[in-house]
């Protein structure tokens, strides 16, 4: 009796392992494909080693749209001044995407910017203007680039996308811990909420382009919501459905996205509201 009760615990840790084995080897979801397309010329890289690290990027979002059919990216400069998604398309409806690196090389900072991009096709593409609430739009974007480095860094470890470059995991898990220090919990040395309620102003006028050294505090916020149940990134993509009114208040926008959303991400938008300081009231 008393050796049955002792292999009691032990079963129970077999088990538990046993599971966390299997889910760690299961390969990361590769629905919805995704067509990307390196197109600079004489640029410092292997165009294919590009290409894999941003389907890498991309599809830790893309997993959450896996019936949405997205339109093949094409990056036709990654050298740019700036990362950006380009309202442009391309001759054939592509959709754009241009990178800010000096070479092909930096696997991470690759990675950072084309999921921050990506995840702006995932918001804003075809969809109406956010007006002065851009920059949560964009705080999302950055939210979900910390997350896409931090499943790739986990991925990678079994599943990279050559077997290779499974030492390179954590080399991702280090650039993503440049953002995610625990003193961005605090910007100014402030509580989030009246701190956000000085910069929002600010971050409100800067509408389509609004200052990333102020939004990325945001970003740290939403990372962790995010963090808590990754599902929820399923309900970004609906932000600006319908949006009919750019004149929303902070509040107001967040209320009309909860209304469009379905049920089982309503609370996300919720979290997302009281997060912000602008609780909303039950439907």
């Amino acid at each position: 009796m008393t050796h049955r009760m002792k292999s009691l615990p032990s079963l129970a840790l077999w088990l538990l392992l046993s599971c966390s084995i299997a889910w760690s080897d299961n390969p990361p979801p590769n629905v919805p494909k995704l067509d990307i397309r390196f197109t600079q010329k004489g640029f410092r890289t292997v165009p294919e080693n590009f290409v894999a690290v941003c389907n890498s990027a991309a599809m830790a979002i893309a997993r959450h749209y896996p019936d949405r059919k997205f339109k093949p990216i094409l990056i036709p400069k990654a050298n740019h001044g700036y990362p950006v998604q380009l309202d442009r398309k391309g001759p054939n409806g592509e959709s754009r995407i241009m990178l800010s690196v000096s070479d092909g090389w930096g696997w991470a900072q690759i990675a950072f910017q084309f999921s921050h991009e990506f995840t702006h096709i995932v918001i804003n593409q075809d969809q109406p203007s956010a007006g002065p609430n851009h920059w949560i739009n964009e705080a999302f974007c950055e939210a979900a680039s910390y997350h896409a480095i931090m499943v790739m860094a986990k991925e990678w470890k079994t599943h990279p996308p050559y077997p290779n470059w499974k030492g390179y995991a954590k080399h991702l898990d280090s650039y993503a811990g440049n953002y995610l220090k625990k003193e961005n919990a605090k910007p100014e040395g402030m509580e989030f909420i009246p701190w956000l309620r000085k910069h929002e102003k600010a971050l409100r006028l800067g509408k389509r382009y609004p200052n990333r050294e102020i939004y990325k505090y945001v970003s740290y916020q939403l990372y962790g919501l995010i963090e808590r149940n990754p599902k929820h990134l399923a309900a970004i993509g609906l932000l600006n459905t319908g949006l009919k009114d750019q004149a929303l208040t902070t509040r107001q926008y967040l209320a009309r996205w909860k209304k469009v959303l379905p049920p089982t991400h309503k609370p996300f938008a919720d979290q997302t509201a009281a997060l912000l300081g602008y609780p909303l009231s039950s439907p």
